[in-house]
């Protein structure tokens, strides 16, 4: 019964790590940002507060159109980037830069359009619904770049997940461990196992009885907030959350109740769709988790390129209403 127990270990501790690239690299990649925006096929360079921006400046389609130039973005596409450590592109390599999503998405629209865009991201590693409408949206170029946006891309809640996670776990082995690393959190969880394996069963307990009331009390202030700023005519397309421990072998029993709690949370973020009048591209459901990171958690280049596509579907959804 031990060894079966144990092998439950493995999809808590990815848990603890969902969406949090926190753990990994304490601030995430890091690279000097430019003076503007950047030349085709660059990734957005990231600032040190853990927003990415191309402004104006765009890029230099392979279409014939030119960079924006200084008051020319009037007739730009502008595309507003908000959400965690997958919308801004976290890799788990320094050596490795990875395009996030939401930029991909944008040089395709723009180049389908036949107009020059400019792009904002102000996705930040480990980032929860609290996290957004407390440390994001309040910030006045933020306000800016949602009120001149006329797409805009959310991915949020896999680290709601991650904080329900981290409570639960500390709460029933009464620890204030902060698990800074994988094996700061494997050595506690396996330890207290250990010493008494029917723990494993309370966590998974406390977790699929989560209520999931804070998360929909953040998600509904972060969309009236967006939509109090947004034009009238602006596409919005927010992901879902995808299971991050599907390539894992686990007990079928586990896997249910991570699905169960995932499932939950993106039945919230469908139930507010229509009020909202944004559109859902389903990770869920799609192959992000065959196309992954060392960490088994974060989307590799191939996983990015996926969720663009899958994003960039729903965007012609809308264009075509």
């Amino acid at each position: 019964m031990r060894k079966n127990i144990l092998k439950m270990l493995p999809v808590l501790l990815a848990l603890l790590l969902l969406g949090s690239g926190t753990f990994l690299w304490m601030n995430g990649r890091s690279t000097a940002p430019g003076s503007g925006g950047e030349t085709s096929g660059g990734a957005a360079a990231a600032r040190d507060d853990g927003a990415d921006l191309q402004t104006s400046g765009g890029d230099v389609q392979s279409d014939g159109i030119g960079q924006i130039e200084q008051g020319e973005t009037e007739q730009a596409l502008h595309v507003t980037v908000l959400g965690d450590s997958i919308a801004k592109g976290y890799s788990g390599d320094r050596e490795i830069e990875i395009e996030c999503y939401g930029i991909l998405a944008a040089q395709k629209i723009s180049e389908e359009a036949g107009v020059p865009y400019s792009y904002q991201n102000f996705a930040k590693n480990g980032l929860d619904s609290a996290g957004m409408n407390e440390e994001i949206l309040p910030r006045e170029e933020v306000q800016e770049s949602i009120a001149s946006a006329d797409v805009i891309f959310i991915t949020l809640g896999s680290n709601d997940l991650l904080n329900e996670c981290k409570r639960v776990v500390q709460e029933i082995l009464n620890t204030d461990t902060k698990f800074k690393s994988a094996d700061d959190a494997l050595a506690v969880l396996e330890d207290a196992v250990k010493e008494n394996p029917f723990l494993i069963l309370k966590i998974i307990n406390a977790l699929s009885n989560w209520d999931y009331q804070s998360f929909e009390a953040q998600w509904i202030n972060m969309m009236d907030m967006v939509c109090s700023l947004k034009q009238e005519d602006v596409k919005i397309i927010v992901t879902n959350i995808y299971n991050p421990v599907a390539n894992l072998e686990l007990p079928s029993t586990m896997n249910q109740v991570v699905e169960d709690i995932i499932g939950n949370m993106n039945s919230i973020i469908d139930d507010h769709a229509a009020r909202y009048g944004y559109c859902v591209a389903d990770l869920f459901d799609s192959e992000i988790s065959e196309h992954v990171q060392d960490d088994g958690l974060h989307p590799d280049q191939e996983g990015q390129q996926l969720i663009s596509d899958i994003v960039y579907e729903e965007y012609k959804t809308l264009s075509q209403e």
